[in-house]
């Protein structure tokens, strides 16, 4: 009973947070002097969709790679995820994990939904117990962190990011 209030009350935060970020339309990237995110890519052992443990490192690879921590329930989250599902092509060359702390039968739908779960590039894991989320300290959602090839941070982006802008930044972590 306690997982489903934690789950109940983080997706109403996400929520409410995802509006005011909306809301206020302040620029998306943050100042690079004042980055929350870490630096380095963190090793968190993670389930996928299917139940088996990932190791968020050894799905980056040495590839740039794109970790969006979202919800399938949030309106900005659907928008940014059907606007990278609809160019996933371009995403190729790159590895992108898509993390969510919802339960597993909605991030399925969600995945199933978007027509990309099946791309080898393309990585949906599960946050059940928060650890991620905390250490990313995530505030709203979509929460987007583009690390290059030796999983250093790039850039940082809170709320709907232009597509261009995002392969622009993997670009420059090859």
């Amino acid at each position: 009973m306690n997982k489903i209030y934690l789950i109940f009350l983080f997706t109403v935060l996400l929520g409410s947070t995802a509006y005011l970020a909306v809301s206020s339309q302040k620029e998306n990237l943050i100042n690079e002097s004042n980055l929350p995110a870490p630096r380095v890519l963190p090793d968190y052992t993670l389930n996928d969709i299917n139940g088996m443990p990932n190791s968020i490192h050894q799905l980056a690879e040495n590839k740039p790679t794109l970790f969006i921590y979202f919800n399938s329930t949030c309106h900005l989250c659907q928008e940014e995820l059907g606007s990278l599902s609809k160019r996933i092509d371009e995403f190729k060359n790159y590895n992108i994990i898509l993390t969510t702390v919802q339960p597993v039968e909605e991030m399925i739908g969600f995945a199933n939904s978007l027509g990309i779960k099946d791309r080898s590039f393309v990585h949906f894991l599960l946050d059940s117990e928060m650890e991620v989320a905390s250490y990313f300290q995530i505030r709203s959602v979509p929460s987007i962190f583009c690390y290059d090839s030796k999983k250093q941070l790039v850039s940082e982006y809170v709320g709907i990011t232009e597509i261009d802008l995002l392969l622009e930044q993997l670009a420059k972590g090859k």
